[in-house]
C-alpha cells in the first residue's frame, strides 16, 4: 500500500511537470545582453519551439538570435514584450536576416552580404496579450510571422528599439514542442528565471509544486529504505 502510494505520487508530480513542458518554449537564455550579431544566442533545429529572453538597455538595445537553416525552411518567429509598466510604451522592432534575402535598410549594424526581412510589429497599446501558463507570466505579443527561407545557411533574427527607455524583450521561433529529462529537471529554475526577468516574485502554484515534489522524495526515500 506504501509502495502504491508512493509511485502514484512521484507519477503524479512527474506527469504534472511534463503537462508544463508541453505547454512552453524551451527557454535557451534568460536575461542578459545579445547586442551584437557575433554574440547572437545560437538555437538548433529551427522547427523546434524555444525562446530567447534579453535585456536591451539604451547602451545595448539591441537583441539578436542565430539560427541555422536548412533550404526550404518555413521559419516561425514571434516577438514579445513581458507585461511591465514601465514597458507600456515600448515598441522594439523586429527583422529576419540572411543570405539571399532582399536588401533591406535597418537603422544598425548588420554582417555583410546579408539581405533580411521585415515581421509587421504593432504598439503595445494594439497588442494582445499572452499568458504563459508554465510560468504565470504575462506578455504582449508585438508582432509573429512564418517566413520561408529558400536557401540554407546562417539567419538571424533581431529585434531593437529606438526608445529612450531601458527594455527587454523575448524573440520565440519554431513550433514543435520538443522536451526531455533534462527540461522536466531544470524547469524549478527556469521558472524562477523567467519570472525574475518578467519582474515578478516567486510563483505561489509552483511553491505548492514543490512542496509535493518534496513530499515525493521523502516518501520514495522511505520506501526504499523500508525494502533494504
Amino acid at each position: 500500500m506504501r509502495r502504491s502510494f508512493t509511485a502514484a505520487l512521484v507519477a503524479g508530480a512527474l506527469l504534472l511537470l511534463a503537462s508544463a513542458c508541453a505547454y512552453a518554449h524551451r527557454a535557451v537564455a534568460i536575461g542578459g545582453t545579445y547586442d551584437d550579431p557575433s554574440l547572437a544566442v545560437q538555437l538548433s533545429s529551427p522547427d523546434v519551439s524555444q525562446v530567447v529572453y534579453g535585456d536591451m538597455p539604451l547602451a545595448h538595445p539591441s537583441l539578436w538570435v542565430a539560427v541555422d537553416v536548412p533550404a526550404g525552411t518555413d521559419l516561425y518567429v514571434q516577438l514579445g514584450v513581458p507585461v511591465i509598466e514601465r514597458l507600456r510604451t515600448y515598441r522594439p522592432q523586429l527583422a529576419i536576416l540572411g543570405p539571399d534575402l532582399p536588401s533591406l535598410d535597418l537603422p544598425i549594424s548588420v554582417p555583410s552580404g546579408l539581405g533580411g526581412m521585415l515581421v509587421v510589429t504593432t504598439s503595445i497599446g494594439d497588442a494582445p496579450i499572452f499568458h504563459e501558463p508554465v510560468t504565470n507570466t504575462d506578455s504582449w505579443i508585438l508582432g509573429d510571422a512564418t517566413v520561408h527561407l529558400p536557401s540554407a545557411g546562417k539567419y538571424y533574427i533581431v529585434a531593437w528599439s529606438s526608445s529612450i527607455i531601458d527594455g527587454k524583450a523575448w524573440i520565440a521561433v519554431g513550433t514543435r514542442e520538443s522536451f526531455g529529462w533534462s527540461d522536466l529537471l531544470t524547469l524549478p529554475q527556469v521558472i524562477q528565471d523567467v519570472r525574475s526577468f518578467c519582474e515578478l516574485g516567486p510563483d505561489p502554484r509552483f511553491v505548492i509544486a514543490a512542496k509535493v515534489l518534496y513530499l515525493a522524495a521523502i516518501a520514495a526515500a522511505i520506501t526504499l529504505l523500508a525494502l533494504l
